[in-house]
C-alpha cells in the first residue's frame, strides 16, 4: 500500500509539475507573441521615419534638367526658393549654365552657397551619378526677396549636347536682409 501510495504521489506531483510547466509554457509563448507584435511595430515606425527622412532630405535638392520649362523648390531654414535652368551655352570645353532663383520669403538672402553637382544621363535619362563632376560653389549675387535672380556658372568637362542634368544639394546662406 505504502508503495502504491508512493507511486501515485510520484504521479501526482509529476502531473503538477507538467500543468506547471505547461502554464509557463502559454505564458511564454504569449510573451513572445507581444514581443513579436511590438517588433513588427517598431519596424513599420521605423520605416515610416526613414521614408520622412528621405523626403526632407529630397526637399533640399534642386535636381534640374536642361530642356525642363519648370523649377525645382528648395527648402531652406528660413524659407523656400525656386531655381531653374534658365539658358545653357558652349563655353571652353565645358557649358555654362544661366540658373535663375525665385526667392520666395520677404528677406533678401546674402551668400547663397551650395554642392553644384553636373553630369550626363543614360538612355533613360537617370543621372549618370558614377561620372558626375562637382564643386562646392558660392553665388555672388544676393537674392532679392519676392523676386528672380540670374547667376551664371561654368560646368567643366560636359559640353551643352552632353549635361544631362545640373544638381543643387547642401544648400545654405550667409545672411538676410531686411527692410527697415
Amino acid at each position: 500500500m505504502r508503495t502504491a501510495l508512493s507511486s501515485a504521489l510520484v504521479c501526482l506531483v509529476l502531473l503538477a509539475a507538467g500543468c506547471a510547466d505547461d502554464t509557463r509554457m502559454k505564458a511564454l509563448e504569449a510573451k513572445v507573441a507581444r514581443l513579436e507584435a511590438a517588433t513588427t511595430a517598431s519596424a513599420t515606425q521605423i520605416k515610416n521615419l526613414e521614408l520622412q527622412s528621405e523626403i526632407a532630405a529630397s526637399e533640399r535638392i534642386a535636381f534640374l534638367k536642361p530642356g525642363d520649362s519648370g523649377y525645382s523648390l528648395l527648402r531652406l531654414d528660413l524659407g523656400n526658393i525656386t531655381v531653374k535652368i534658365a539658358d545653357v551655352m558652349p563655353y571652353a570645353t565645358g557649358s555654362k549654365v544661366s540658373l535663375q532663383f525665385g526667392n520666395l520669403t520677404s528677406a533678401k538672402i546674402d551668400g547663397l552657397r551650395a554642392k553644384l553637382e553636373w553630369g550626363t544621363v543614360d538612355e533613360k535619362g537617370v543621372a549618370q551619378n558614377d561620372k558626375a563632376k562637382s564643386r562646392e560653389v558660392e553665388f555672388t549675387e544676393s537674392l532679392a526677396p519676392g523676386a528672380w535672380t540670374q547667376s551664371e556658372l561654368v560646368l567643366e568637362g560636359v559640353p551643352p549636347t552632353e549635361l544631362g542634368f545640373v544638381r543643387l544639394r547642401e544648400v545654405d546662406h550667409s545672411g538676410i536682409g531686411l527692410l527697415q
